[in-house]
């Protein structure tokens, strides 16, 4: 069997590693097709050894994503051609679901990102399975459709497949008791970003206020994760220089994360760590962990979400709180890879098994 995963983010190509390299221990072959962003997605997938080709780059302005169409297209179906897969699987976007119109393969996709409209209406219909969240709010049409109890970050971060690494701390100069604060913006320009506006852009001061105090008043270690932007002069101390892969086991190690990055956000629920995400569009996973599990808070107001900042780092008994709400979440929820791996390999047979007998899915809890 050749499977072949297109990506076009920088978490995407985790989602699938431990299904990659599941797929390629029984001797199946997989081939990665990169739409480039961020200039690290290649990189990671290098990292661990897995063949790859990019065909373009992500665009930042929507016009540029509709003149992109063609390139990405035409370089997918290139390495259908090339490798004949017997298998897709991709997030869901426009540009896979074109591809796959003229090349006739069985594409399966995965979405949890509610305000993606352009993608659901230019891709679902053509796509075969569409893997979606339990939590996933918004009624799509179609017998395509496949929920499954969990998040995209459980697919790399789950305890079967995470071990954080202590020596991030060490490269960075930390200590395992120190409070660590991650900060993320983004420069909000995804396909599903479009028409939403950021309060960072013109509050630097108050962020910059914000870390001052966190330093001198509690303690803290601030670190500044920007991939999309510059950042002023005046943070430039904070700026976070750290290997993609490493990315999350300096997160697991956190106090706390603020900032834009919803997936980031995700990943510090799922790994225990308090979360504020500066959102005012409503996302279904956030909301789930949010509202069941009480791990972190949307809050679309810069100057509460700061206020909340300082509550949380005030809390003496931390950790042992997010711990308790951690574990109540990974028995709920199931290993998403293992779940992804299964539904790949059985497939079309996984498809109709999910469709009669959704509890199914419990056997990867």
């Amino acid at each position: 069997m050749k499977i072949l995963f297109i990506v076009y983010h920088p978490v995407d190509p985790y989602i699938i590693f431990e299904t990659a390299k599941q797929i390629e221990n029984e001797g199946y072959t997989p081939f990665f097709v990169i739409i480039e962003k961020e200039g690290i997605i290649k990189k990671i997938i290098e990292s661990y050894g897995f063949e790859n080709a990019v065909i373009g780059e992500s665009k930042e302005s929507f016009l540029g994503k509709i003149l992109n169409i063609f390139t990405i297209v035409s370089g997918i179906n290139k390495y259908v051609k090339k490798i004949n897969p017997d298998l897709i699987f991709s997030p869901a976007t426009p540009y896979s679901s074109m591809a796959c119109r003229f090349n006739k393969k069985p594409l399966i996709c995965w979405e949890d990102t509610e305000t993606a409209t352009f993608n659901f209406k230019y891709s679902h219909k053509r796509i075969d399975s569409l893997l979606l969240t339990d939590s996933f709010y918004k009624e799509l049409p179609g017998n395509n459709i496949i929920k499954f109890n969990g998040y995209k970050e459980l697919a790399y971060l789950h305890p079967n497949n995470f071990k954080p690494d202590l020596n991030v701390l060490k490269k960075l100069g930390l200590k395992i008791e120190d409070k660590i604060v991650l900060m993320r913006f983004s420069a909000l320009n995804a396909m599903h970003d479009i028409g939403l506006k950021s309060e960072v852009d013109t509050n630097d001061s108050k962020i910059l206020k914000f870390i001052k105090k966190a330093e001198y008043t509690h303690n803290a270690k601030i670190f500044i994760s920007v991939t999309e932007r510059d950042l002023d002069h005046r943070f430039d101390a904070y700026k976070l220089e750290i290997e993609p892969s490493k990315y999350t086991h300096l997160l697991s190690f956190c106090t706390l994360y603020i900032g834009e990055g919803t997936t980031t956000a995700s990943e510090a629920g799922v790994l225990g760590v308090p979360w504020i995400a500066l959102r005012d569009k409503p996302l279904g996973y956030l909301i789930d962990q949010e509202d069941n599990y009480g791990l972190g808070f949307r809050i679309e107001s810069l100057d509460i979400a700061l206020k909340k900042a300082e509550e949380i780092l005030q809390n003496k008994s931390l950790r042992s709180e997010w711990k308790i709400k951690r574990s109540k979440l990974l028995k709920d929820k199931i290993d998403v890879s293992a779940f992804i791996t299964w539904f790949i390999n059985s497939y079309p047979e996984s498809h109709t098994i999910m469709k009669d007998n959704p509890n199914f899915q419990n056997k990867f809890k």
